[in-house]
């Protein structure tokens, strides 16, 4: 599998951003949010520009082909956020995610990055399985969120560190 990954070119500005949507509205389905909520393509372009603004996004390609993004930001004491990362639908389960995170491994050691972190959604399982076998095995922090609109609640319960919570 030809993996390789590129900081965003010019090109790729209007695909990337239409990736952007796609990525966005699928958390907004995860959480169950009314349409009125999702992100449109001009949104997206937003979104792009201040993503470059602070940070670095780079491309995934499958054989020249772009398939995907990260997005990176980078802070004090050589530790890195990784933002977002997104396979296009047609080319996931096919372990081009974890190997675009292999190359993005040999990138942030190459920037002498000391540490990356990412934020997940809980409902969002195969990014956890994904980010685990990535390397990813330190708990960093813990957000927790008090919904007011009930509707807005969940019914799946975890555990962790001894205390249940709604699984949002």
């Amino acid at each position: 599998m030809n993996i390789i990954i590129k900081e965003l070119s010019d090109d790729l500005f209007l695909a990337t951003a239409k990736m952007i949507t796609e990525l966005i509205n699928y958390h907004r389905k995860l959480n169950n949010a009314p349409k009125k909520y999702w992100q449109t393509d001009e949104q997206s372009k937003e979104t792009l520009q201040s993503w470059r603004e602070g940070g670095t996004v780079y491309n995934i390609f499958l054989d020249n082909e772009p398939v995907g993004f990260f997005y990176v930001r980078f802070g004090g004491q050589n530790v890195a956020w990784l933002e977002d990362i997104f396979i296009l639908e047609q080319y996931r389960g096919n372990g081009i995610g974890k190997f675009a995170m292999q190359k993005l491994d040999e990138l942030m050691f190459k920037k002498k990055v000391v540490a990356m972190v990412v934020d997940v959604i809980p409902r969002n399982t195969n990014a956890i399985k994904l980010y685990r076998e990535c390397g990813f095995d330190h708990l960093n922090l813990i957000q927790l969120r008090k919904n007011y609109d009930k509707k807005s609640d969940k019914n799946d319960d975890i555990e962790l560190l001894g205390f249940n919570f709604k699984k949002y």
